[in-house]
């Protein structure tokens, strides 16, 4: 027989259920706060720099950087909207003029220059994502096609498709868009002004001339082989268009690691 009175039974029983409450709660709260680091938007980086290029909005994450807006014509507070989706923008002009500093040495040549990694959060669909990620296996002193680099993903004669995702490219310069030029040797449009894709490519050593044209000495180079032609080479016509890589010249092509060709002997 219990030695416990009625009361003193009732006290036990409620210290008794109010512990258990309170690991319930403490479990519930632990429980909640997991989920609120999901639900909480990560914090951005932003700001404006000065670029040879022109005006830049500039945006860097936790895990690289976001967004490189070119501002003429554009209205920043727009951008900033759009980032505002997914992160919370934090005013930071460091940061966003060490990417200026770095488009400015990109600029002068310097291949390494461009040291942020890409985040490519804010990209919208998987066909455009698809596109981005191989676009980054293009190497400085190189570009593809919109053709190519839609074949490239199984997605041929989609030429007007890839014109439209590079134009909504997040992260121009480190997402390397100026880097896809038509077909017919012309450079193609670019959403910072032809004026600035000329400049990105010369810089990569393209000779583009007066009317926006790819010089006539570039050679191909073929990323299964690991083989750079010429042009007219009977060997460059017969390799697979998804694979192929438009090279400044044959000094860019070795330093991406490519041979040349022994019929042609573009060196």
């Amino acid at each position: 027989m219990s030695s416990l009175r009625p009361i003193d039974r009732v006290l036990s029983e409620d210290s008794a259920s109010s512990a258990v409450i309170d690991e319930l709660l403490r479990q519930g709260r632990k429980g909640v706060a997991a989920r609120l680091c999901h639900v909480r938007r990560p914090d951005a980086a932003v700001g404006i720099t000065r670029s040879p290029l022109g005006p830049l909005l500039v945006a860097v994450g936790p895990a690289g950087i976001l967004m490189i807006s070119y501002l003429r014509g554009r209205d920043a507070a727009d951008e900033v909207a759009a980032l505002r989706l997914k992160f919370d923008p934090v005013e930071d002009r460091r940061a966003a003029e060490e990417v200026g500093d770095q488009i400015r040495r990109f600029l002068a040549g310097d291949r390494e220059a461009l040291s942020y990694r890409a985040d490519l959060t804010l990209v919208a669909g998987k066909f455009q994502r698809r596109l981005l990620d191989r676009l980054r296996q293009v190497p400085f002193g190189a570009v593809v096609t919109y053709r190519a680099l839609g074949d490239a993903i199984g997605a041929p004669d989609s030429q007007r498709a890839v014109g439209n995702a590079m134009g909504a490219n997040p992260i121009p310069i480190y997402v390397p868009c100026h880097r896809v030029v038509r077909s017919d040797g012309m450079i193609g449009h670019y959403a910072g002004g032809t004026q600035v894709k000329v400049k990105l490519l010369r810089a990569e050593g393209f000779a583009v001339d007066n009317n926006r044209r790819l010089p006539q000495q570039v050679v191909w180079g073929h990323l299964g082989t690991r083989i750079f032609c010429r042009p007219h080479c009977a060997a460059a016509r017969r390799a697979d268009t998804a694979r192929l890589l438009i090279f400044a010249d044959p000094q860019s092509a070795r330093h991406a690691g490519m041979r040349p060709c022994k019929l042609c002997r573009p060196c």
